[in-house]
């Protein structure tokens, strides 16, 4: 049985967390949180290659839907706004 641990905080991975996959494989992340500070930290990091920059992203979340980012700024903008619960508030 493959173990799934959290490329945050380092826990078991329950059934309903988050996966990011792209060329090199999958990342498993605990939760809303864990997903965003992945996402922002790697976003963010002084001098990350243009190709890491756009590699193409997809995120299973929870509900089992699978969405698809062009950059992973684009998934750490969408894991910001469910992170911090805005994702379900009018503008």
């Amino acid at each position: 049985m493959k173990r799934r641990i959290c490329s945050y905080d380092l826990a078991a991975v329950p059934e309903d967390g988050y996966i990011v996959t792209d060329d090199g494989g999958e990342t498993y992340l605990c939760n809303a949180r864990c997903l965003c500070i992945w996402a922002v930290s790697l976003a963010t990091k002084p001098g990350l290659s243009e190709e890491l920059k756009v590699r193409r992203l997809v995120l299973k979340v929870p509900a089992g839907e699978e969405l698809v980012f062009e950059t992973i700024t684009g998934l750490a903008r969408w894991a910001s706004s469910h992170a911090l619960g805005m994702a379900s508030r009018p503008a």
